[in-house]
């Protein structure tokens, strides 16, 4: 079986090529390098790609023509248009080690039979710690001492958030989205002793109270909870969920924490809540362009923790990446269902 792995900066060929040994089916393998060769051209592409989709740049020539007779192709950041699908004649799979498809035509697969697998499960951790990382700094005024202290050496005694400074051990946290990194989150918050309410309409109210939550109405939610934690998937019902409404549903002791999609939340919004102190302080991950333009009004902010799009960014989220998605390949083959299926109606008709 022909196997055609294409890397990029953020997950080198090298890690795939690591990451495939053991799996014995592949008995023809290539590994390409596909994109840009600096962290910087990486995030315009991932940006471009990620609103434009899967024609956002033709797939390289030499890539083509190899996965013209692939059984199975595992991606990254490269692009996979219909014209994968209309061309690769023997493709049985596709996996990709991202956790978003936007660089996937899936309707051309599904039209194709080609049963798609994801793998939002590899940053999940990574993620999740620095949620929590965030949630603390926030709280705590680490970025802002560390800052002051740096840059201006100078000693702070008063914050945005004084006489609001909190341990989080006894606080109510709220949840948005409960898919893997939403619940890897409240698996890691249960050290700290925390109420957790949970809002994903489509999660079972079971699997919320057995992972030690409370399911609740989103606005039930940002009414009741100290720190709000953005973990829901963009989708046109989703995009702009947090907007001024909803921040002015928050308790003005709150914050609010994003190591999301930027797309969920109205950033004029919460620029005006935190300004007018609606809220007591957020922290960001990611952001509407990026990087941050100079004369963002952000900057402005003294209760803002600002993250640069690393929550996701660890040795092991990308090094872990191919071996797992590889070993739900090896479910699929052996005629069980795998875990990440973006596409499950081809089962039955897939080649």
């Amino acid at each position: 079986m022909k196997i055609v792995c294409i890397g990029d900066l953020l997950l080198p060929p090298e890690m795939m090529e690591k990451g495939i040994e053991g799996f014995v089916r592949y008995d023809e393998k290539k590994f390409f390098y596909f994109g840009p060769k600096s962290h910087e051209e990486m995030r315009v592409y991932i940006k471009n790609m990620e609103t434009t989709g899967s024609r956002c740049v033709p797939v390289p020539d030499k890539i083509m023509r190899e996965i013209r007779d692939a059984d199975v192709i595992q991606t990254h950041q490269c692009p996979i248009p219909s014209q994968v699908f209309e061309e690769a004649e023997c493709l049985k799979l596709l996996l990709t080690n991202r956790g978003g498809i936007e660089n996937i035509d899936l309707e051309a697969a599904t039209k194709a039979g080609i049963p798609v697998i994801a793998n939002p499960a590899h940053n999940a951790n990574a993620v999740a710690e620095m949620t929590i990382g965030l949630m603390i700094a926030e709280t705590r005024n680490i970025g802002r001492c560390h800052a002051s202290m740096q840059a201006h050496h100078r000693w702070l005694e008063n914050f945005p958030n004084f006489g609001r400074i909190h341990e989080m051990k006894g606080r109510t946290v709220g949840i948005i989205g409960f898919g893997t990194i939403g619940r890897t989150v409240a698996r890691l918050l249960a050290a700290f002793q925390v109420k957790l309410l949970v809002y994903d309409p489509y999660v079972k109210e079971a699997e919320v109270q057995e992972a030690g939550g409370e399911a609740v109405s989103l606005e039930e939610l940002l009414k009741r909870s100290d720190i709000v934690s953005m973990h829901a998937r963009v989708s046109e019902t989703s995009r702009g969920m947090m907007g001024r409404e909803q921040f002015r549903m928050m308790k003005e002791t709150a914050v609010f924490i994003n190591t999301a999609r930027s797309p969920l939340v109205d950033m004029d919004a919460l620029y005006e809540a935190l300004k007018e102190r609606w809220i007591t302080g957020a922290a960001i991950d990611n952001y509407e362009v990026e990087p941050v333009p100079v004369d963002s009004p952000l900057f402005e902010l003294d209760n803002l923790t600002f993250s640069c799009h690393k929550s996701g960014d660890t040795v092991e989220a990308f090094a872990d990446s191919p071996a797992m998605v590889l070993g739900q390949a090896e479910r699929y083959f052996a005629g069980e269902m795998p875990r990440f299926l973006m596409n499950p109606e081809v089962l039955k008709g897939s080649r």
